[in-house]
């Protein structure tokens, strides 16, 4: 997931005192189920670009709750009412006591990811250095240098030392492969910056619009991302990035930063399609759930929220090859940069 950035939410906050102090909402099916489709409403970032209208999803929905609703009913309704967006960032977690299922949405969420496994991949790997919990850095007996890129989590301030490390480890290599097959997000700037480290010139990454207000385009200036040059140095050879749709979120934005280095090929399968930055809630019951609240357009200002960034070479394992020890994304990476 990712991670919201601190000016951002103090935005949003701002945006929505009265709703964070006022008075409590009465527990009940009928107001829990108002309560979700409400904050949907007020904070989702996604309606226009994906063409979802919500007033229609909450009169197909609203009059099969009652106040004799069962949790379990209540559930059923409201993921189905979810499903609508169709959004990788969404959840719905209802309290423990109820003993029901935890709902994840879009298409992660009803599909299982088959095409990588981490233990194939060390096969490939002839030394590995691990620099910190996100970044595993090892070499292929080509001369190829190989990055399980897990997440953009840590401290920013960190970032330019592990850079450093990273890129000094494998600056003899001709070529670097970047695995975002495993990467659980984090922040924007985080993955732009790790971007940077590959630039040679400034161009437009992304850009970024948060909701701020009750219409579905109500939205807070926009805020644009580069590509450009950054730290003491930069790696400017070939890179080769590999994608699936495991990689969403934070991994997308880095995508489309790390596209604008005209060094970069992106191989794999799709992206996962959910681009935006997302806000826990709480029902009045205890149920949590998560709203994403931007517009996150590419440096051509396309949305490709549900959609996601196909790569130039499209390859998709099979767990067949998987089984028998092959990873052919893998393969034609190296193959590219050899």
């Amino acid at each position: 997931m990712k991670n919201i950035p601190l000016f951002m939410l103090l935005l949003l906050t701002t945006a929505c005192t009265s709703q964070l102090i006022g008075p409590q909402t009465p527990n009940s099916p009928v107001t829990n189920f108002d309560y979700l489709w409400q904050e949907y409403d007020r904070l989702y970032g996604t309606f226009e670009p994906k063409k979802i209208d919500w007033d229609t999803a909450y009169k197909t929905y609203r009059p099969q709750i009652t106040e004799q609703t069962t949790d379990a009913d209540l559930y059923r309704v409201m993921t189905k009412m979810l499903d609508i967006l169709d959004d990788n960032h969404v959840y719905l977690r209802p309290t423990a006591d109820t003993k029901l299922p935890w709902y994840s949405g879009g298409i992660l969420g009803r599909t299982q990811v088959e095409d990588y496994n981490g233990d194939v991949v060390k096969t490939y790997l002839t030394s590995t250095k691990q620099i910190t919990h996100e970044f595993v850095c090892s070499k292929i007996k080509q001369n190829v240098g190989y990055i399980l890129l897990k997440g953009f989590e840590n401290d920013f301030s960190t970032y330019e030392k592990t850079m450093d490390s990273v890129l000094t480890y494998l600056a003899d290599t001709k070529g670097i492969i970047i695995d975002l097959r495993d990467n659980g997000g984090g922040e924007d700037r985080v993955a732009q910056y790790i971007a940077n480290r590959f630039a040679t010139e400034r161009h437009l990454s992304f850009t970024s619009r948060m909701r701020t207000g009750p219409k579905h385009a109500d939205f807070a200036p926009e805020l644009k991302f580069y590509t450009e040059p950054a730290g003491r140095f930069q790696y400017t050879k070939p890179v080769v990035v590999v994608t699936n749709l495991s990689a969403y979120s934070s991994a997308e934005t880095f995508m489309l930063a790390m596209l604008q280095n005209k060094q970069v090929t992106q191989i794999g399968e799709v992206t996962g399609g959910a681009f935006s930055d997302a806000l826990p809630r709480d029902l009045p019951n205890g149920w949590s759930f998560r709203v994403p609240i931007a517009d996150v357009r590419d440096a051509s200002g396309q949305s490709l929220e549900g959609i996601g960034i196909m790569p130039k070479i499209r390859i998709k394992n099979t767990p067949e090859e998987l089984k028998a020890g092959h990873d052919r994304a893998l393969e034609r990476a190296i193959e590219l940069l050899e």
